[in-house]
Parts: C-alpha cells; structure tokens; sequence
C-alpha cells in the first residue's frame, strides 16, 4: 500500500505547475532568451492527463527517502514520453513533498515533433528549475541546440544554454520553420 501511495505522490509531483512545467524550449536560437509568452512550452506535464510509469524494478527506501525505477523507465503523459534507465525522486523527509526527480541512463523525451537527448535530467522543485546534461541535444523539427548543459527556469520561463570550453553551443536554425511554428503550422520532418 505504501508503494501505491508514493507513486501516487511522483504522479502528484510531475503533474505540479511548479514542480516541473518544461524541459525547455528546444529551439532558443541563442544562449539565453526569454520565450515568448503564449508560445507552447516544450516538454510540459499537464495536469489533466495520468501520468504512467513503467519499468523492471522499483525501489522505496523510506531512511533515504527515496523511490527509484530501474530498467527500461518509461514515463508517459498524454503526448509525451521520457525514455531513462531510472528514474529516481527525493522526497522530503516527512514524506509529503518531492523535492528533485532525477532521470539518467540514455533519457530521450519526446513530445510532437521535439525531441530532448542526454545523459541526465533533473527537475528540482527547490530551485524551479529543470536541467539536462551529459550531451544534452534538443530538437524540433529540424532546428537543433547543444552544449554541455541546458538549464530552463520554471518560473522564469526563460532557458540556457552553456558550453564549458570543451563543448561550445551550437545550433541549426531554419528560419522558414520557426516562422511556421509561431504560426502554429507543422513543420516538414525528414
């Protein structure tokens, strides 16, 4: 019963507006830069859709305040789907509050026609904020961003960027599709 109630609790957590609204907006075309408002933000947990989680194990360790999927982890809302090797999330130690989900192992999300890649995300509720790392690449269409990092700011609404001087940021930009996306048209994919 104990398990039911804290994937209940993870369930609660992801579908929280300040727990974790984004992954970031795929195609910020420059280091940093506020989205603009209205436009859909990328990777979103809604709070009207189940979220499901499947994997080849799990654990909950109550003196560590954990629970954790191992094997195959595959997070499902709506259109979106997190692919990791876990998934871990670190509650508080009344056991109320979650206060950082972690994906590792190959994570790929998915959602429409953008895709998010890298080696670990972190969708930490104190700091508001949602971090990709480990080669992190994210596409849309076929615009695409990397770096050694990509950090979006909840509350901010506002993404980065960052290389670390062996990494530097790049991007590939058609213009034609972004203008069709703030049109809200679908953009051709290959």
């Amino acid at each position: 019963m104990r398990y039911l109630v804290l994937s209940i609790a993870l369930f609660s957590f992801l579908l929280s507006a300040s727990a974790a609204n984004s992954l970031g907006d795929a195609m910020t075309p420059v280091k940093d830069e506020t989205k603009k408002k209205g436009a859909a933000s990328a990777f979103e947990f809604n709070s009207k859709d189940p979220i499901y989680i499947t994997s080849d194990w799990m654990e909950f360790d109550q003196n560590k305040s954990t629970i954790t999927y191992k094997g195959r982890v595959v997070t499902v809302q709506g259109d979106m789907t997190i692919r990791s090797e876990i998934l871990t999330a670190d509650y508080t130690p009344d056991m109320k509050q979650i206060k950082q989900i972690v994906a590792e192992g190959k994570v790929n999300a998915t959602q429409g026609d953008r895709v998010a890649t890298g080696d670990k995300v972190v969708f930490d509720d104190t700091a508001k904020t949602v971090t990709l790392t480990g080669s992190p690449i994210m596409r849309q269409g076929n615009n695409q961003i990397s770096g050694s990092r990509v950090i979006y700011f909840v509350e901010k609404d506002r993404a980065v960027v960052e290389g670390d001087g062996k990494v530097r940021v790049q991007a590939t930009i058609f213009p034609d599709e972004l203008k069709k996306q703030d049109k809200g048209e679908t953009a051709p994919s290959n």
